[in-house]
């Protein structure tokens, strides 16, 4: 009966399509360009905010497909996105989920193999039905088919346990060529469809959304006989002799020919998990080092052969597309992916960093790479709900600081699904979640659009009176000034694993966590860049500069800091294990190179936390007198600042209370400190704060930005968004509220369409929690 009734709706589908005007149109015309100081998407030369909805086609589930996509057409959606469907599960064929119609086995075809579960004629129909002129997206992903693995036992991990995983291995040649031909194939298909003229870009969603699967599981080492090929082969070409090889390894009897891929030291027994330092010397872990260094080189390769593979299929064909990817997904460094989504499964003690593993180390040579359009990720789940944040997975401001485009998926989930993640559970929390979502968009430069993964959470009338405003915001947009206002940049140095037991645990507290619990409520813009960022010539000019895993100094990076970021009045925080390695040795010597501050060094782990003890510095004069910054992990070796102005102590081992929380001044200071004229302030000018404890609150980030000089929009800890044109604040706390403006302004509430003054220094409103409230901003005239 399922099947017969699946089947009547499909057929009625078709139905739907307005025949005429499909076909013998001129294929769109597509770039991305800066407009008005934000990527922007050109469709035959014209900028297009492109609001866009993702039917759940994708799962396959065709009456819920049906079921969604028409609520969008009265919306008038600048584009929508078509899926790449699974086969229909043939007679023997088994139920392989990611059969697809264009690959099976070794063969790979532009033409169809099997038949479409859910075709994308079907999709387009459907579509059409509504908005026969809507552009489209069409998304992929690089899963192989079990046929192929079958074909290829050789080529898939084979974890520590000696079980073979149903996974290719990041050093099988033969699976990234089939996924490169396989791209191909699927934009030669579409591009010959009479509907291709309304293509205006791909996205490839990769392979588990860019993860290599078994760090999931936390299997970071594969064992599999490609793998160990690779590895030795490796090992040859980097070291040359096997006597550099047993000198670096500390191994009398390594050889390339017998040399295995190591073991997951943090997988050991508890005791000697606990034991490990997670800071390490090179001759404590450089066979981790060696084989993170190939798992990146083997996915970079990867990556530009797939990516490289699209563009040139695009081009031979004379088709000019916007192609994205769902990976570099440096702002979550640190992510347990299981620990989170399985709701039965242990948070580990310790566990692999998943990006590292994954080869996404170095992302920044890939921003630039050939195919790469963009990014198309979906939002960190931690905090999605009321109070949270929006914080895409993908490198959001990096992309956009090189005129990429980036799109984010809103599956926002709603009370009309069963779905947890941030649900919203009546119309007044969708509101308040989406419109924080949007006002981040607006304010960050890149594009959230509306998904169905699995279900219907867009399901009622009220839902779509919200989304119907969202959309005409959007389409707004397109005329917007954007320019990131000077704040707080958060700088990762998405290599700074190597320098370590490779656990992931302190990226968690230091980067994910720090962002969501008080950077983002602090009432200052704040952003994150990748470390690679500050080379370019348009970096913007920030007022703090936080950098949480700069484990490593060397000449040049100390060179490119003085040049950026050790001037002009900026305040500097630097996290636990700042400057803690030279590349090759543990020590203080190389962290006061970096951070200006002398140290005791003490080889052991610990708790982090600091009491805050003087409360007269700007920097901690907000905090209340029970501030105790830091928690639970536990971590090492331990670094406490000897010079410089103490603010807090540590309370560490032995009840010692050295100085934990300390600040330093350079030059002529701080900014916000400074009496005289700002332009005076230059090089050698800059205040250096050292924490032996994260997170810090809101507060003291608070306090940090005032006395870098920035400008304090809001200080309540609600959640600020920001840039020239737009501010917006998202509370779970009633009353009222004040943002203040840099300056005289016209404002105008985006979400009413209403004005509010002709001219303002501050907007001032109750909210009724929960809430965002959005402002259109313009400077007032004199």
């Amino acid at each position: 009966m399922r099947c017969a009734v699946l089947g009547l709706v499909i057929s009625g589908a078709s139905a739907f399509l307005p025949q005429d005007g499909l076909a013998g149109e001129e294929p769109a015309n597509v770039s991305v360009a800066f407009h008005n100081g934000r990527p922007t998407i050109f469709i035959n030369g014209h900028p297009d905010a492109l609001p866009c909805y993702c039917p759940p086609a994708y799962f396959w589930d065709t009456r819920l497909v049906l079921r969604t996509t028409p609520r969008f057409a009265k919306h008038h959606m600048g584009a929508y996105f078509l899926s790449i469907t699974r086969a229909k599960v043939l007679q023997g064929s088994g139920d392989d989920f990611f059969l697809t119609p264009f690959w099976d086995g070794d063969q790979i075809s532009r033409q169809p193999l099997h038949p479409e579960l859910f075709s994308l004629d079907e999709q387009v129909n459907l579509i059409s039905a509504g908005e026969p002129q809507a552009w489209l997206i069409v998304r992929l992903g690089l899963y192989e088919p079990a046929s192929w693995r079958k074909l290829h036992g050789d080529q898939l991990v084979v974890n520590e346990r000696g079980e073979t995983l149903q996974t290719p291995s990041l050093a099988s040649e033969l699976y990234w060529d089939a996924a490169a031909r396989y791209c191909a194939a699927v934009l030669e298909h579409c591009e010959e469809q009479p509907w291709s003229w309304r293509i205006i870009g791909y996205a490839d969603f990769q392979r588990m959304e860019g993860t290599h699967e078994p760090l999931i599981f936390y299997w970071l080492f594969d064992h599999g006989p490609t793998m160990t090929a690779r590895w030795r082969r490796y090992l040859r070409e980097k070291y040359g002799t096997e006597d550099a090889l047993r000198a670096a390894h500390g191994d009398a009897k390594l050889s390339f020919e017998t040399a295995t891929v190591p073991s997951d030291r943090l997988s050991g027994p508890v005791p000697q998990v606990s034991a490990t330092l997670y800071w390490q010397d090179a001759a404590q872990n450089q066979a981790l080092r060696d084989y993170l260094l190939l798992a990146r080189d083997l996915y970079h390769a990867g990556f530009r052969k797939v990516a490289g593979a699209m563009q040139q299929t695009l081009e031979r064909l004379g088709r000019r597309r916007l192609l994205v990817h769902d990976a570099l997904k440096q702002t979550m460094l640190g992510w347990d992916n299981r620990g989170y989504f399985d709701l039965l499964a242990p948070w580990q003690l310790a566990w692999p960093e998943l990006l590292a593993g994954s080869g996404h180390m170095g992302a920044a040579a890939l921003l630039d790479a050939p195919g790469m359009g963009g990014l198309i990720t979906p939002h960190d789940y931690q905090a999605r709900g009321p109070g949270g944040v929006l914080e895409p997975e993908g490198s959001v401001d990096s992309t956009v600081l090189r005129g990429k485009y980036f799109l984010c998926e809103m599956d926002t989930r709603s009370y009309t699904g069963k779905d947890y993640h941030g649900r919203a559970r009546d119309d007044r929390q969708f509101a308040a979640v989406t419109w924080r979502n949007l006002a981040t968009s607006l304010t960050r430069g890149f594009n959230s659009y509306w998904m169905d993964l699995h279900e219907d959470w867009f399901a009622t009338e009220p839902i779509h009176s919200v989304i119907a405003r969202q959309v005409e915001v959007i389409r707004q947009s397109v005329d917007f000034p954007h320019r990131t206002m000077p704040g707080i940049a958060m700088l990762l140095d998405d290599q700074a694993v190597l320098e370590t037991n490779g656990s992931g645990s302190f990226f968690n507290e230091a980067i994910m966590t720090e962002w969501k619990s008080g950077l983002a409520r602090c009432g200052v813009p704040a952003r994150i860049y990748l470390l690679e960022d500050l080379e370019l010539a348009g970096f913007p000019q920030h007022r703090v500069y936080y950098f949480p895993n700069l484990f490593r100094v060397d000449a040049r990076r100390l060179a490119l800091l003085r040049e950026k970021v050790f001037c002009n009045g900026n305040v500097v925080l630097w996290g636990p294990g700042s400057g803690i390695s030279d590349g090759s040795r543990l020590g203080p010597e190389p962290a006061s190179r970096l951070t200006g501050f002398q140290f005791e060094y003490l080889p052991a782990s610990y708790m982090h936390r600091v009491q805050v003890q003087d409360f007269t510095h700007p920097i901690t004069r907000d905090l209340k007198a029970d501030a105790v910054l830091g928690g639970p992990l536990a971590y090492g070796p331990l670094l406490f600042p000897t010079d410089g102005r103490p603010l807090g102590v540590a309370w560490t081992k032995q009840g010692r209370e050295p100085a934990g929380l300390a600040v330093k001044v350079f030059g002529q200071g701080a900014r916000g400190a400074w009496q005289g004229d700002p332009a005076a302030l230059g090089p050698g000018d800059w205040a250096s704060v050292f924490t032996t404890a994260v997170p810090i609150p809101a507060d003291m980030w608070r306090g940090l930005a005032r006395f870098g000089g920035a400008h304090v929009y809001c200080e309540s800890n609600d959640v600020l968004m920001a840039d020239c044109s737009v501010v917006g604040l998202h509370s779970i706390q009633s009353g009222p509220k004040r943002i203040r403006l840099p300056g005289a302004h016209v404002v105008k509430d985006l979400i009413s369409g209403k004005p509010v003054s002709e001219r303002c220094e501050q907007i001032e409103f109750k909210l009724e929690a929960p809430e965002t409230r959005v402002f259109l901003i313009q400077p007032a005239g004199p």
